[in-house]
């Protein structure tokens, strides 16, 4: 084959891989990350929280314990963030039902933080729907234990 077509292919390829990583970013699509989540297997709302997740494009892990407490203390989580699971990707914490759309917030910023909590198991949070919905803040955390709102829902 010739440089120049070699060239074109070349540029073909490229750009059809160009399209599609930009059309997943922009539709916030996190196919390439994976979420690994700690979790009990008898958890209703976990399963739905996962569900959730995939449904927004992650690619899940599920890693089914015992004892979640001991994967929240092996990370020093404040014990006041606590959640039913706990879930780590890309070097970050993820405790409790955080809505993909805050993950995704995360992983686009990159922000200096431990990670993201849901503290509780609030009404209408997701894998947590009902009848109702409260409202509820999703905190960012730091290693030295700083604390502020991320989001609110």
């Amino acid at each position: 084959m010739k440089k120049s077509k070699i060239g074109l292919m070349f540029l073909v390829i490229a750009f059809a891989l160009g399209v599609t990583f930009l059309g997943e970013k922009r539709q916030g699509k996190t196919a390439s990350k994976e979420i690994v989540i700690y979790q009990s297997k008898t958890c209703g709302c976990c399963k739905k929280w996962v569900k959730h997740l995939e449904d927004n494009g992650f690619k899940t892990v599920s890693k089914f314990v015992d004892d979640v407490t001991e994967t929240k203390m092996s990370v020093n989580l404040p014990m006041k963030l606590a959640s039913c699971h706990t879930a780590f990707m890309d070097g970050y914490v993820i405790e409790g039902h955080v809505p993909a759309s805050a993950i995704q917030k995360l992983l686009t910023e990159k922000p200096a933080l431990k990670g993201l909590a849901v503290p509780g198991m609030p009404m209408g949070s997701p894998g947590m729907e009902g009848s109702y919905k409260e409202p509820f803040n999703v905190i960012a955390f730091e290693e030295n234990g700083n604390e502020r709102v991320y989001m609110n829902f």
